[in-house]
C-alpha cells in the first residue's frame, strides 16, 4: 500500500469540502461568492479560500459560446423589419396603391404579436424549455418574411408583419436564453450580446431602406435578406440549442393541465385590442367608435387579467403576484417600472431627433450622405452606452447608481433637445448621441435588473416582462408623443403660417393657399398662384416654427417619463450579491449538463 501523507489528507478534505459546498450553492440563488467562500471555510481549521469554487467549475465551454453567437444572431435578424420597413411604411404602403398612413400597421402588427409572444412564450417556456419556442420563432420568422417579400397589397404585408413579430418575440427570447448560459458576473454584458446584431440593425437598416426605396422595389430584400439568414440560424440552433427541456422541473404533461389558459386568452385579447387602439388612435378621430370601442374592451380585458392572475387558484400563472410583491417590490416591481418608462423615453427622442432631421437640418438640397448620417447618430450613440456598460459596469460596481446615473443623464439632455432650434446643428446632434448614450446604459441594465427579479426557474416570467416593458411601452410612448406633436404642430400652424404670409403681402386667398401647399413639401408650393419670396419665405418660417414648437412639447413631455424613471431607482435592490460567477443553465448536449438541476 502506497505511503498517504498529511498532504494527501488535506487534499481529500478539501476536494470533499469542495464537492459539498458546490451542492449547496447549486441549489441556492440568492448566496454571493463571499458567503460560499464563508461556508467552505466555517470550522474547517484551515483556510480554503482560495480553492476555485466556481471558474474552476462553470467553465463556458467552445459549444456554448458557438450556441451563443447564433442565439443573438437569431436575435438580430428578427428584429431587423422595425428599424428598415418603419422607414419606408409609408412609401410601401402607398406603392400598393394604399392611404400612406397606412403604412403604420406595418411596425404596429410586429409589436403587439412581439408583446404577446414575450409574454405567454417567455413564461411558459419555464414549463416547456426554450429550444421548441425560439425555433417556433425562426420559422413564422421565415414564413412571414416569404409572405413580405411576395405583397402586392398592404393586407398582405400587415399579415406578414403579423407573422413576423410573434415569431420575433420567440426569437427575441434569447434576451434571457442566452445569458442563463453564461456566469451571472457577466449578466449585464451578456444582456448587450444577446443584443449584438441589432446595433447593425438600428445603424444600417434605416440608411439601407432609404437607398433601397429609391431602385424600385428593392426592398424587397429587406425580407429575402431575413429569410436566407434565419433559415441559417433555425439549422444551426436545431443541431446545437439542447437546454433543458423542464427548466422547472415539471413534466410536461403536468405542464399541459397547469398551463394559465384564461391568462393566455385574456392577455392576448387586452394587448390586441389595445394596440391596435392605439393604432387607430392616430388614423381616426380619438371619438371614434372603434377607437374607443377598442381601447375600452382592450383595458377591460387587461383589469380582468391583472384580477384573475392575483386572485385565481392558478398553478403555474403568467405574472405571479407574488414576484411583483417580493421584498416589498423592490426586487421586480421597482426595476420593471424603469425598464417600462426608459423605453418610453427612448422613443420621445426617437420622434424629436428624426423631425429635427427631417425639418431643420436638410432639405431637397442636402446630400444624401449628410442625411444617411444623421439618421446614425442615436445608433452610435446606444451601441456608445452599451460598449462602456458592457466593459465598465463590472469596475465601478454599485448598480443601483450605476442605472440611476444614467437615466437621469438621458432625461437631462433628452429635455434639452427641447431648446435645439435649427440654428443650432452641432448642438443637437450632441444632445441626441448623449441622450441615446445614456439611454444604452441604462436600458441594458435595466434588462438585467429585470432578469435578476426572479429565481432562475421563473426567468422565463421574469424575462418576458422585460420584453412586454419594452414592445408595450413603445407602443404607448410613439401614439403619445405623436399625438403631442402632431396636436401642438398643427394648431400652432393654423394660427401662424396665415398671419405670417397676409403679412407678407399676400391676400386671404393666396395665404389660405399657401398654408395648405407647405405640409405637402416645395412643388406644391411652387403651385400657388400669388406667391413671391417674401410670403414663402414668412409662411416657411412660420410653418418651420410650428415644428421647433412641437418638438419641444415632445422633449419637455418625455422629462415626465424620466423623472418617474428615477424615482423608481430608489427602490432599486443592489444587485451586486447575484453577479456571481455561478452558471445556471448548461447544454443537454455538452459536457458539463450533468450540473443541471432539471433536464
Amino acid at each position: 500500500m502506497a505511503d498517504i501523507t498529511a498532504t494527501d489528507i488535506l487534499h481529500d478534505m478539501k476536494e470533499s469540502k469542495k464537492h459539498a459546498v458546490h451542492e449547496e450553492y447549486a441549489g441556492s440563488n440568492e448566496k454571493s461568492q463571499h458567503d460560499i467562500e464563508r461556508t467552505a471555510s466555517h470550522g474547517a481549521g484551515y483556510d480554503l479560500s482560495n480553492i476555485p469554487l466556481e471558474d474552476g467549475e462553470y467553465a463556458v465551454t467552445a459549444k456554448t459560446w458557438a450556441v451563443v453567437v447564433v442565439l443573438a444572431m437569431s436575435y438580430g435578424i428578427s428584429f431587423w423589419p422595425v428599424p428598415f420597413f418603419s422607414t419606408i411604411q409609408s412609401t410601401m404602403a402607398a406603392s400598393f396603391g394604399a392611404n400612406p398612413a397606412y403604412g403604420t400597421w406595418i411596425t404596429s402588427v410586429y409589436t403587439a404579436g412581439g408583446t404577446i409572444s414575450f409574454m405567454i412564450c417567455g413564461a411558459n417556456s419555464d414549463l416547456f424549455g426554450r429550444r421548441y419556442f425560439i425555433l417556433f420563432g425562426n420559422v413564422l420568422v421565415f414564413v412571414g418574411s416569404i409572405v413580405g417579400a411576395t405583397s402586392h397589397s398592404i393586407n398582405q404585408s400587415i399579415v406578414a408583419h403579423t407573422l413576423i413579430g410573434f415569431g420575433a418575440g420567440n426569437c427575441q427570447l434569447a434576451a434571457f436564453a442566452l445569458p442563463e448560459l453564461l456566469p451571472n458576473k457577466w449578466r449585464h454584458f451578456a444582456v448587450v450580446i444577446a443584443d449584438g446584431l441589432i446595433f447593425f440593425d438600428v445603424i444600417v437598416g434605416p440608411v439601407s431602406a432609404r437607398i433601397a426605396v429609391l431602385h424600385g422595389e428593392s426592398w424587397r430584400w429587406g425580407y429575402w435578406g431575413v429569410v436566407i439568414t434565419i433559415a441559417i440560424s433555425f439549422v444551426i440552433l436545431a443541431l446545437f440549442y439542447h437546454p433543458p427541456k423542464h427548466p422547472r422541473g415539471i413534466p410536461w404533461d403536468r405542464a399541459v393541465r397547469q398551463l394559465d389558459y384564461v391568462g393566455i386568452v385574456t392577455f392576448t385579447g387586452a394587448a390586441a385590442m389595445i394596440l391596435s387602439g392605439i393604432v387607430y388612435a392616430e388614423l381616426l378621430p380619438s371619438s371614434s367608435p372603434i377607437v374607443i370601442g377598442l381601447l375600452v374592451a382592450g383595458f377591460a380585458s387587461l383589469i380582468f387579467f391583472a384580477l384573475w392572475e392575483t386572485f385565481a387558484p392558478i398553478k403555474e400563472p403568467l405574472a405571479p403576484t407574488r414576484l411583483f410583491t417580493a421584498h416589498k417590490g423592490r426586487a421586480l416591481t421597482a426595476p420593471f417600472v424603469v425598464g417600462f418608462v426608459v423605453t418610453m423615453f427612448y422613443y420621445g427622442t426617437n420622434i424629436t431627433w428624426p423631425t429635427m432631421v427631417a425639418v431643420y437640418f436638410t432639405d431637397a438640397t442636402t446630400p444624401a450622405t449628410t442625411v444617411y448620417w444623421l439618421a446614425t447618430v442615436q445608433g452610435f450613440g446606444i451601441f456608445t452606452g452599451a460598449m462602456i456598460l458592457s466593459f465598465g459596469g463590472k469596475y465601478f460596481q454599485h448598480w443601483k447608481w450605476q442605472l440611476g446615473v444614467p437615466i437621469t443623464g438621458m432625461t437631462f439632455f433628452g429635455g434639452l433637445l427641447a431648446y435645439v432650434t435649427p440654428a443650432y446643428y452641432s448642438v443637437g446632434i450632441a444632445f441626441a448621441f448623449i441622450c441615446a448614450m445614456f439611454y444604452g446604459y441604462a436600458q441594458y441594465l435595466s434588462i438585467a435588473y429585470i432578469q435578476f427579479g426572479a429565481d432562475q426557474t421563473e426567468l422565463g416570467i421574469a424575462g418576458g416582462l422585460a420584453g412586454v416593458a419594452r414592445y408595450a411601452g413603445g407602443a404607448v410612448a410613439v401614439t403619445t408623443y405623436s399625438s403631442i406633436l402632431v396636436n401642438v404642430q398643427s394648431q400652432y400652424a393654423a394660427t401662424h403660417v396665415i398671419p405670417a404670409a397676409e403679412a407678407a403681402g399676400a391676400s386671404p386667398q393666396v395665404a389660405e393657399a399657401v398654408a395648405a401647399a407647405l405640409p405637402l413639401g416645395a412643388e406644391a408650393l411652387a403651385q400657388v398662384k400669388g406667391l413671391t419670396n417674401a410670403i414663402a419665405a414668412a409662411a416657411g418660417g412660420a410653418f418651420l416654427e410650428s415644428y421647433v414648437q412641437g418638438v419641444k412639447t415632445v422633449a419637455l413631455a418625455s422629462i415626465g417619463f424620466g423623472v418617474v424613471a428615477i424615482i423608481a431607482c430608489f427602490y432599486l435592490e443592489d444587485i451586486g450579491p447575484k453577479m456571481n460567477s455561478k452558471i445556471e443553465i448548461f447544454l443537454e448536449n455538452d459536457v458539463q449538463a450533468d450540473k443541471n438541476k432539471y433536464h
